[in-house]
């Protein structure tokens, strides 16, 4: 119709708060819940309990990949490789120590002590050039075999010749040196292997 008046627009409807929800008798929005956190792992002493009773009860552990199997049996051969290299530098080393008269040689095996080196061997010279022979054989023969040492201390004087390689250390001493320092004794719990080396 001309002339009439358009429709007044209603405003839009409030959300209903709780005050105005329980007025009307509608229900209020339930509270969002926070999802679920997941469980802690569980620590190691309960696994071994775990594996434990599992093996009391005749289980057994789940077998190892195939992968990993094959990648410990590759470490160990790689370990068994280097030790063998090792043993052969050493026994390179002792032969050019016996060619220039050593007298006592020792070889200690300090793997399963868990030292700074896996052997120590010991030698006497009767005097300082002895001594500095035996190094300088020790050294030629470790170069022969692609080794360089890391330190190599005490050759001027002569007393106590230290050559560090590493896995290896030798020591080179005067006969009264070597008494007073007793490395044998600081070291006896370390097996001797000086027969495997020399013969």
């Amino acid at each position: 119709m001309k002339g009439a008046k358009p429709a007044a627009k209603r405003p839009a409807a409030k959300a209903k708060g709780p005050v105005q929800a329980k007025a009307t008798g509608a229900r209020p929005p339930a509270p969002r819940r926070k999802p679920a956190l997941p469980p802690p792992p569980p620590s190691a002493s309960a696994v071994g309990e775990l594996l434990s009773e599992a093996m009391a009860k005749g289980g057994h552990a789940k077998r190892v990949p195939a992968a990993t199997a094959a990648a410990e049996k590759a470490r160990l051969e790689r370990n068994r490789e280097a030790d063998a290299r090792l043993q052969k530098q050493i026994r390179r080393a002792v032969q050019a120590l016996l060619d220039k008269k050593a007298e006592k040689l020792v070889v200690l095996n300090l793997q399963e002590l868990g030292a700074f080196a896996e052997y120590f061997v010991l030698a006497s010279a009767t005097n300082e050039r002895q001594a500095q022979a035996m190094s300088d054989a020790v050294e030629m023969a470790m170069k022969a075999e692609g080794r360089r040492p890391f330190s190599h201390e005490g050759y001027n004087k002569g007393a106590w010749i230290l050559l560090d390689y590493g896995e290896v250390v030798f020591h080179l001493f005067h006969e009264e040196a070597r008494r007073f320092y007793g490395l044998e004794r600081l070291w006896g719990d370390a097996p001797e292997e000086t027969q495997a080396f020399t013969a």
